[in-house]
Parts: C-alpha cells; structure tokens; sequence
C-alpha cells in the first residue's frame, strides 16, 4: 500500500501586488473617494487593480468593510443632491429630459446605497372597525342547540382554507 500524500502548511508569503497596492492608496483615500461620490470602479481604475481584490481587500476586514459603508452612505446624499442640481441647471427642454433622466439614476443609486435613508418607506397597519382596536369576543357555546353548534361547525369549516385542513 501507498501512502498518503502530506499536506505542507506553506509559510504566508508578502501579499498580493494588488493588496500592495491597495495598502499604499490606504483605506482612509479610499473612503474619502468613496464619499465623494467615485464609484468602486473608478477607484479601482486609479490604483491599478481589478474590482474583485478590491472586494477581498475590504471583506477581509470589519473595519474596512465598516468604514467603506460608511462613506458609501455619505455618498447617496450626494448623489440625492446631485439629482436636484442636473435638473436646476437645464437650460432647454432636452437638456431638462436629459436632466430628469439622470436625476432618475442618481435617486435610484442612492436608494442602492442607502436604502434606509433613500428607500421606499413601507408601513403596514392592523386596525378594527371604523379605525379603531382591533377587538377580541368570547363565543359562549354553552347556550346553542345541536342543530345551532352543527351549523357553527360548518360555517368554521368554509372559514378555514383547505391547505391548513
């Protein structure tokens, strides 16, 4: 019989290039990029890396992926200001309906961002007649006939939908 091939623990080695290079630009430009309202592409782009080490880059870290929310945050509040900007500074029919087409994208990628301060608020409520409590009633069954608590049952049976049968 053979035997087993030993797996090697290799000693880390210096990181990647791209993680090289994302130390150098450092998190703290990053970030102020980031809050600026540069997209990840573009930020990518000037450091001279692909968008997936970017991604591994801050995933590996809480701070990083806490403090790149954070400024992602920042950013949908430009992109909100940015909407109402295009559309102040049209000057002509087609550049307002170029204008709204962007204010459209620039709302929608700071709903994308930020959804809990940019997204659609939904609210659901409960409410009984006219508005009010919703009301609890007792049944007393004591009092009813067979006849009385045989149509009860049926009633309830037509109540209940047939997949909770």
């Amino acid at each position: 019989m053979g035997t087993l091939p030993v797996k090697v623990k290799k000693k880390p080695g210096p990181p990647a290039v791209g993680q090289q290079k994302l130390d150098a630009y450092g998190l703290d430009q990053i970030c102020a990029d980031l809050s600026e309202g540069q997209t990840l592409t573009a930020i990518c782009q000037r450091v001279g890396v692909d968008i997936a080490t970017l991604f591994v880059w801050i995933e590996r870290d809480p701070q990083k992926l806490a403090r790149t929310r954070e400024a992602r945050t920042r950013s949908a509040k430009l992109w909100d200001e940015r909407a109402e900007m295009v559309i102040a500074m049209a000057q002509d029919p087609f550049e307002l309906a170029k204008a709204r087409e962007l204010a459209h994208h620039y709302r929608w990628r700071a709903k994308a961002i930020a959804p809990r301060d940019y997204g659609e608020k939904v609210t659901q409520e409960h409410t009984g007649k006219d508005g009010g409590p919703i009301t609890m009633a007792a049944v007393d069954l004591k009092g009813l006939s067979d006849a009385e608590l045989e149509q009860m049952q049926t009633l309830l049976g037509k109540a209940v939908p047939p997949a909770l049968e």
